[in-house]
Order: C-alpha cells, then sequence, then structure tokens
C-alpha cells in the first residue's frame, strides 16, 4: 500500500509547488467553464501524471495482472494472422489483441515495456482531459486516487483503455458532433466491447440536467431492480453462444457493488442537484454533461448494488471520470468562500476515508523492483 500512498503524496507535493512557486509562470487561459484561471502547465501535468504511470507500468503481479501478461506471451508475433482475431463471435477485443500483436513484432516482446505503454495510452489522454477542463488540477488528480479511479489502471486495464480513449472525445459531446463521437467509441469497442453503452448514454448525457430523460433512466434503473430475475433471465437468452455465455451465473455468486462505493458515488450527484439553481442561471454546457454523467454514474452503481459488482459494477467507469472534474467546480462555484473550504475539507477527509477502508487490504508485486532489492 506504501506505493499508492506515495502516488497521493506526489499529487499533495506538486500541487503545493504549483500554488506556491509556479502561479505567476503559468500561463493565463480562458478555461472551458468560462473563468479565467492559471492552466497548469503541459510538464507539470506529464509529471505528475507520470509518477502514477511509472508505478503502473511497472507492476508484475496486481489484481488481473497476471492474466494480461499471460494472455500477451501466447500472443502470436506474426502480424499475418491478425485477421484471424477480427471475428467478433470469437474474440472481443480484436483491436487490443491486434496492438498487442503488432507490439510484439515491431516494439517488444517484454511485457514490461506492453504495460507500460498501455499506461501511458490511458494515462495521458486522462490527464489532457484535466488539464483542460478541470477547476482544480490537482485536486481532481486527488480524486482520481482517493476515488481509486486509478485502480482500474491495474485491474481492468482493457476497459479503462477504452474509457481513457472515450473521455478523450469529450469535446464531440459538448459540441455534439454525434457521428464522430460514436466513431470513437466503435474505436474503443475492439479493446472493450461495454464501452458500446456510451452511445445510448450520450443522447441521455447532452440533455438539461435533472430533466426529463434523466429522470426517465433513474425510473428504467428502479425497474430493473424491481423486475431483476427475469431480467436475468432475458441476459441468459440474449449471451448464449457468445464469449459471456453463462456469465448471468456470477449474478448468484456476486454480492454486488459494496454499498459504501454507491454512496461515495453519490456525494457528487446530490451536491450538484442541491446547486441546481446556481448551475441552471451558469448553463455550463460541459458541466451539464458532467452532471448528467455524475447521476448515470451513481444510478448503475445503485443496480449494481442489487445485481453484480463484477457485471454491472463496472460500467460506471465510464461515467465515473467526469466526477473528478464535477466535483471540484461544484466546491468552487455552488459555496461561498468560507463554505467552500469547510466543503473542501470534509470531501477530502471522506475520500481518504474510502480510499484507506478499500485499500487497506491491496498489495503491488514488482519483479524488476524485487530484483533491484535483491
Amino acid at each position: 500500500m506504501a506505493i499508492y500512498n506515495s502516488m497521493i503524496l506526489w499529487i499533495a507535493i506538486l500541487g503545493i509547488y504549483n500554488r506556491i512557486s509556479l502561479r505567476t509562470k503559468q500561463r493565463k487561459c480562458e478555461m472551458p467553464q468560462g473563468h479565467n484561471k492559471y492552466r497548469v502547465p503541459m510538464w507539470l501535468g506529464v509529471l505528475t501524471f507520470g509518477y502514477i504511470i511509472f508505478w503502473v507500468g511497472m507492476r508484475s503481479g496486481v489484481a488481473d495482472t497476471g492474466t494480461y501478461i499471460t494472455a500477451f506471451n501466447t500472443y502470436p508475433s506474426d502480424i499475418s494472422i491478425i485477421p484471424q482475431y477480427w471475428d467478433f463471435s470469437e474474440n472481443k477485443s480484436p483491436g487490443f489483441v491486434t496492438f498487442s500483436i503488432l507490439f510484439k513484432h515491431f516494439i517488444s516482446t517484454d511485457y514490461h515495456i506492453w504495460l507500460m505503454t498501455i499506461a501511458v495510452f490511458t494515462g495521458i489522454p486522462i490527464m489532457l482531459v484535466l488539464r483542460k477542463r478541470s477547476e482544480h488540477f490537482f485536486y481532481s488528480m486527488f480524486l482520481f486516487m482517493a476515488g481509486l479511479l486509478f485502480f482500474w489502471m491495474l485491474n481492468g486495464m482493457r476497459q479503462f483503455l477504452a474509457a481513457a480513449i472515450v473521455f478523450l472525445a469529450s469535446d464531440w459531446i459538448e459540441k455534439r458532433k454525434t457521428i464522430f463521437f460514436i466513431l470513437a467509441v466503435l474505436v474503443a469497442a475492439t479493446i472493450h466491447f461495454t464501452v458500446l453503452v456510451m452511445i445510448p448514454m450520450y443522447f441521455i448525457a447532452t440533455a438539461k440536467p435533472f430533466g426529463k430523460k434523466i429522470i426517465f433512466f433513474l425510473i428504467l434503473l428502479l425497474l430493473a431492480i424491481i423486475f431483476l430475475e427475469p431480467f436475468i433471465g432475458s441476459m441468459e437468452d440474449v449471451l448464449e453462444g457468445t464469449a459471456y455465455a453463462g456469465a448471468t451465473a456470477q449474478f448468484a455468486q456476486d454480492d454486488g457493488v459494496n454499498p459504501i462505493r454507491v454512496l461515495v458515488m453519490a456525494v457528487t450527484p446530490i451536491i450538484a442537484f442541491c446547486g441546481r439553481k446556481i448551475i441552471v442561471k451558469k448553463d455550463n454546457i460541459f458541466i451539464n454533461i458532467c452532471i448528467n454523467m455524475s447521476v448515470i454514474c451513481a444510478g448503475i452503481y445503485f443496480l449494481g448494488m442489487f445485481t453484480s459488482g463484477i457485471l454491472v459494477g463496472r460500467l460506471p467507469i465510464y461515467f465515473e471520470l467526469y466526477n473528478i472534474i464535477l466535483l471540484p467546480y461544484l466546491l468552487e462555484e455552488c459555496f461561498t468562500k468560507e463554505s467552500s473550504k469547510i466543503m473542501y475539507l470534509l470531501c477530502t477527509v471522506g475520500f481518504l476515508g474510502f480510499y484507506y477502508f478499500q485499500m487497506r487490504n491491496s498489495y503491488y508485486v514488482s519483479d524488476i523492483i524485487e530484483r533491484l532489492i535483491d
């Protein structure tokens, strides 16, 4: 756990350094929220995320990393057989496999370099969006860590890579460039097909916050919970013959999403609801999108509490990233200067408590570090 704690400490140190030493040197620019802010220099954003990327890439035995390493070692390096992997009935991630084969053929057969490359391709897009969009880059980075989003880079990296690609396409949601956004989702779907959920959710995310579409969405979730058993039965029929056939059996063995996580994920949309008058008055397009994404995230987590933390509980990954942009905005804009400080303190303590509760039994394994120590 010391490695993970050091990531939070690194963010805190650079955040303090940025606030004290670099403020007068930062480039003043017009932020998307409409305020004159000092955007974090690119080198500092890369340095901040680079430390996380380094440790993510150096791992060799965290969560499902071993499964990925085994898969990489079994992938061929012969690029002529790549077309065989583009049978969606047999392979659920042809884009990811293709990338891995090309990597082994042209770059390296060392899985450490492969893991590091994926960490870069995942981390940099997220950093770029946060640098551009966040009211408080370093607090967003803190939420990225304390809210455990970073752990998806270690466990479930294929899905999080798909999430990072779609997150980078956020501008197309704001500008209503539907075709471009759908194309980005389809590309990401070759890495992890669950990202396809972003296509229908796009039309909800672009609606007015707390409007009819969001209410309709929440009603559908409630009905899904009420009619859970027939819903699972229908899923068995739909998934039959696919790579996920029999997956619904996990519902019976799965305890669902941790209620504490559901509660934590509900904090941001609840604050947004309480400050809805200010939000409506400002009518910021991107923040409205973030609010809808936040509500969708909390709603699906709530559904996952009654169903499956593995199947349903992983879908909010695509929406949760918007929370770490939204929460700093809400704390800055929906409270007075003094009450904002109190809310920052409460959220910081709360998220740290969540982080330590969830990570108390975590571990980190790196065979490179172990060899260096020995």
